[in-house]
């Protein structure tokens, strides 16, 4: 994809993910029980009841630890880009960077952005999961759905290292990207089965997580 197509896309990416913010804040908003407020409510409660969720303490465990799996393999690969980026900053003997390799460097400040981009929306909350966690009267904040931010980000990552690793290997590259894609399907899938996000919380997430890529995209040399 050209430069000037991911500018465009990143900028679309953005502003969609601005706009359905906006959307949560003040279209459609609707009291939970046990005083929460979910936006694009009818939507949201449509979704939720098709998977049969009709109370604020229903979740799949099987789901749960489906998704935590993929999550564990998520922050794994994070942890081994991350590795491969310190150990290239110890060897060079420098802690400026010089000499350091550009790709890892910008997949690991990726991961952070992303990190940061968590702590604002736990910190400033956009949305609410429809279940609290047990014992708790206060809801968690769900939006960006978490496990599908981190499964993205972590696999679209690897999608750029492996093809920047295995190039020339076209074949294995592209199987390993397939492989990539299908945990990403699968991560997204899991969670909207889990029970703990609302659909708007996926979306936010995937959206959220493709403007970081595009961006990062630019950054990358391959």
């Amino acid at each position: 994809m050209s430069e000037g197509k991911r500018l465009l896309l990143l900028i679309h990416t953005f502003l969609y993910a601005i706009i359905l913010i906006l959307a949560l804040k003040f279209c459609d908003v609707a009291v939970v029980p046990r005083v929460t407020k979910i936006g694009l409510s009818t939507g949201n409660f449509w979704f939720r009841s098709l998977w049969r969720y009709n109370t604020n303490t229903e979740y799949s465990v099987f789901w749960r630890v489906f998704t935590q799996i993929l999550g564990y393999i998520s922050l794994a690969a994070c942890a081994f880009w991350a590795g491969r980026f310190f150990r290239e900053v110890i060897k060079s003997g420098r802690p400026d960077g010089v000499g350091v390799d550009k790709n890892l460097a910008a997949t690991f400040f990726l991961y952070v952005i992303a990190a940061a981009v968590c702590l604002l929306f736990k910190l400033f909350p956009v949305n609410y999961s429809p279940i609290s966690a047990a014992g708790k009267l206060k809801f968690s904040a769900s939006f960006p759905a978490f496990h599908v931010m981190l499964i993205i980000t972590a696999m679209g990552s690897s999608i750029f290292q492996l093809w920047d690793i295995f190039g020339e290997k076209k074949k294995l590259a592209a199987g390993l990207t397939a492989l990539c894609a299908v945990f990403m399907a699968a991560g997204i899938f899991g969670s909207m089965a889990f029970g703990v996000y609302w659909f708007t919380d996926i979306i936010g997430a995937i959206l959220i997580s493709s403007n970081l890529l595009l961006l990062y995209s630019f950054f990358f040399y391959v």
